[in-house]
């Protein structure tokens, strides 16, 4: 794609991110009796969820068309070139069906093996991530950047728990306790996506979780890389769509945390 091409993309994830924001909005203070299904241990799927998907993915196939990656629905084909929108309609969907208002639409558009366009839309904040491609990160129109933070032992780090695949709690949780031990403050708020995101902007120094699907990683991935940030796996290869474990930090503090993560998952 050219830079004209992924600029209405970005334009098209807005707007259809806009979308999803009013359909979830509305379910959430209305509070109707909203329909909830366990798609797994503790995973949970609403109205608001189907929804959301559907008509976001509905706008982005008439406006451009691509395939379409999404966690209600799965996959289709719109179109022989490799584009392929990558969505979730309801990134929170646990902190949703309490009545805490976190959760965000994430929306992604993959080239190839590589991201090109990202839109975190914040539900009930209004605060909208994006980026594209080599143009830098922003919020709500303000250019932002991940922090400076070179301290470990003062940093702020997010992460959730490895709920679909809770075998590997033991080494989530060893690594758990040598990033307290060592002093660093750990957040977790119940939506990856807008986690990826606060590092992008500097609330959070780093993240890392495992178990993680596409739709909640690749747009606030390259939100993170566009804000000057680092994202790998946790081995340091390119691999985080494909192995659910994501790493995003800062310069300064990947390094230490990488060190951590893979020597307690070397095994895996």
């Amino acid at each position: 794609m050219d830079e004209k091409e992924i600029e209405f993309a970005l334009n098209c994830a807005k707007e259809a991110a806009k979308i999803g924001k009013q359909i979830i909005k509305k379910y959430f203070l209305e509070k109707p009796k909203n329909e909830i299904e366990m798609k797994g241990i503790s995973d949970w799927v609403t109205e608001a969820d189907k929804k959301s998907e559907e008509e976001i993915k509905k706008f982005l196939i008439s406006e451009f068309p691509a395939n379409f990656l999404g966690e209600e629905f799965g996959s289709s084909r719109a179109t022989k070139k490799n584009l392929t929108w990558i969505v979730d309609p309801l990134d929170g969907t646990k902190n949703f069906t309490k009545g805490i208002d976190i959760f965000c639409v994430s929306i992604a558009l993959k080239e190839e093996n590589s991201i090109r366009v990202g839109v975190v839309l914040d539900v009930m904040r209004d605060e909208m991530f994006y980026a594209c491609s080599g143009l830098g990160a922003f919020l709500n129109e303000k250019k932002i950047s991940v922090s400076e933070n070179s301290n470990f032992s003062s940093s702020l780090i997010g992460t959730g728990m490895p709920f679909r695949i809770k075998e590997f709690v033991n080494l989530y949780l060893e690594s758990y306790k040598e990033i307290f031990l060592k002093g660093a403050g750990i957040r977790n708020i119940g939506s990856a996506a807008l986690e990826i995101c606060y590092v992008a902007c500097g609330r959070l120094d780093a993240f890392w979780e495992l178990g993680l699907s596409p739709w909640d990683m690749a747009a606030g991935a390259l939100i993170v890389s566009e804000a000057g940030g680092v994202v790998s796996d946790f081995w340091g290869k390119q691999n985080w769509l494909e192995t659910g474990c994501i790493i995003a930090s800062n310069k300064k503090l990947y390094e230490p945390l990488l060190s951590i993560i893979s020597k307690h998952f070397e095994k895996i």
